[in-house]
């Protein structure tokens, strides 16, 4: 059995996207004097490479004199009554650490930090977690002076005289990660303690984020005051002096990340950093393609993995060949997929799996189309789709769809390749597109969900009923997308109808998914649906009844419930 080789879902101290134009740029910024303070965001949608970003700049900032580094991840906080004080005692925290041994700072430091204690107390009371027991803590959300040393009123320029003093000190530069998966109280509490106590001379902040998710989180914080959108726009603008988006990733770029990805497991790590810094200089000079001219260089990728990065830098949706995380997610089900299909004893060409994940992981029913063939119709099916994807043919099968041309074209040829068991396999796991939304614990309970094994489904059918509705859902979404593709659906089925019966919410979204994959119901699950006290899946019971593109015993099943003794 081959070796199996996945990659981590963690940010990099290793450049291989080319973001070092970026990191420049954002140290520049970091040294012109008329920007001080500075507030700078670097935008990405999500797995857009944000995160290592921060950590390639908190490693171009660390090697430089007289830079003090913070990295903040709000959405870890502990507390998350008082984000804004925990930020704040965040950053104060850090410097009384790196500077404890200068001369009265200690005390100042801490003098603050009392400030920040007091307001985290009357943050307490006032949500209810803590109850008063003393008259201090009765007066604690009393507003208090400026100079009182419990208020928070005098922070700001107490703050700013602490760091003027620090002569040592050029830029203390707080790194915000992850603001984009905060609540939206959290992340208006982030930039608060940003905008209105933190903000002074020498101090710069990098946020990473999502900006039109944190955009959403600013409106929907200030929603009970009727404010709109547009203010939420204001607000961050206000926020963010110099906002940076990072380039999304071209075909040449994902080809080149992927090839050095496969790369990090095929050569010695000596043999590697030679690869990406030969990688970097050629980016830096704007040559292309990145990963050319390597004869010079004591180890080069083989030709099987330039290909294969180049199929799935081609292949692969938009919205994944432009993520990195996505790219190392699909690398990550290629290595499963291609495991779990030789433990069972399915040979196949690794280009073939290749091919056919790309088009589970398209939109529209494809790949559903395909595995519901038999063996003579689907040879029939891909003879005429391919031809018809290189212009051999100018008709194309009623079955497919248009944006499957470019798909149908490429290579590898699976006319002769036999695709059967592989096909059987991959429709008994969970979808790409499913999996990808999903933890690894949903991930499970999906596979009992729709197994065979009876205490494995009813336990899995427990746990997933007592979670928040949220979560149900994201199972529920798996499952029917499953059950579509899925031929032996009836614990599936029987799994979907529990939910029902224990989450109202869900009811009609389940009933709706069960008539899209109505094709494959059983007798026995056309029974249940009838059965149910559900007035969604009664009326569900009722459409099957009626319909005339399903199995006679299925329609008439449905029927026996609403006909009675």
């Amino acid at each position: 059995m081959s070796e199996m080789r996945l990659w981590d879902d963690n940010p990099t101290g290793v450049d291989l996207l080319g973001f070092a134009s970026i990191v420049d740029t954002v140290v520049t910024t970091l040294d012109l004097p008329y920007l001080d303070p500075v507030t700078i965001g670097i935008a990405a949608p999500w797995g857009g490479g944000k995160s290592t970003v921060l950590r390639l700049l908190h490693k171009e900032l660390d090697a430089q004199d007289g830079y003090r580094v913070i990295r903040l991840d709000p959405w870890e906080f502990d507390d998350q009554f008082d984000v804004r004080g925990g930020v704040i005692g965040e950053v104060l925290q850090d410097l009384l650490t790196a500077y404890k041994a200068q001369d009265g700072l200690p005390d100042r430091i801490n003098g603050l930090l009392e400030r920040v204690s007091w307001s985290r107390v009357a943050v307490s009371l006032s949500k209810g977690s803590l109850v008063a027991q003393s008259a201090d803590l009765v007066e604690a959300p009393t507003p208090r002076s400026k100079s009182d040393p419990r208020s928070l009123a005098g922070f700001r320029k107490e703050f700013a005289s602490l760091l003027k003093d620090l002569t040592q000190l050029k830029r203390l530069v707080v790194l915000v990660d992850d603001l984009d998966r905060c609540l939206p109280d959290a992340v208006m509490a982030t930039l608060e303690a940003i905008k209105l106590f933190l903000s002074v001379e020498k101090v710069a902040f990098v946020l990473a984020a999502d900006q039109d998710m944190v955009r959403e989180s600013i409106a929907a914080s200030l929603d009970a005051t009727g404010r709109s959108e547009r203010f939420a726009h204001r607000y961050l603008e206000k926020i963010v002096q110099v906002p940076l988006s990072l380039p999304r990733i071209g075909a040449d770029e994902a080809a080149t990340f992927i090839t050095l990805l496969l790369s990090a497991h095929e050569c010695s790590l000596e043999h590697y950093t030679r690869l990406v810094e030969h990688a970097q200089q050629r980016r830096a000079a704007g040559q292309s393609p990145v990963l050319s001219d390597l004869q010079n260089l004591p180890w080069q990728p083989d030709g099987a993995s330039l290909a294969l990065a180049d199929r799935l830098a081609t292949g692969l949706s938009a919205d994944r060949s432009g993520s990195p995380r996505s790219i190392k997610r699909f690398l990550n089900a290629f290595a499963l997929r291609t495991r779990i299909a030789e433990s069972q004893g399915i040979s196949i060409d690794p280009s073939v799996i290749v091919k056919l994940m790309l088009l589970e992981d398209s939109p529209g029913k494809d790949f559903e189309t395909l595995v519901k063939l038999q063996d003579a119709a689907r040879s029939e099916l891909l003879q005429h789709w391919q031809a018809w994807g290189k212009g051999e043919r100018d008709d194309r099968p009623d079955q497919v769809s248009e944006a499957s041309r470019h798909w149908a074209a490429s290579e590898p040829d699976l006319t002769t390749a036999p695709i059967g068991p592989y096909l059987s396999l991959a429709a008994s796991l969970v979808s790409l597109t499913a999996a990808a939304s999903l933890t690894q614990e949903q991930v499970t309970w999906v596979s009992h969900l729709a197994g065979q094994s009876e205490p494995h489904r009813r336990t899995a059918q427990q746990e997933v009923t007592a979670r928040p509705v949220t979560e149900q859902q994201a199972v529920v979404e798996a499952l029917l997308e499953r059950g579509r593709r899925e031929q032996q659906s009836e614990p599936l089925v029987e799994s979907l109808l529990y939910i029902a019966n224990a989450t109202e919410d869900l009811r009609r979204r389940i009933a709706d998914g069960l008539w899209d994959m109505r094709s494959n119901l059983t007798p026995g699950s056309a029974l249940d649906i009838a059965d149910s006290d559900s007035g969604e899946l009664r009326d569900l019971a009722v459409r099957l009844a009626e319909a005339t593109d399903i199995d006679p015993m299925v329609r008439e099943a449905a029927k026996v419930e609403q006909e009675g003794p």
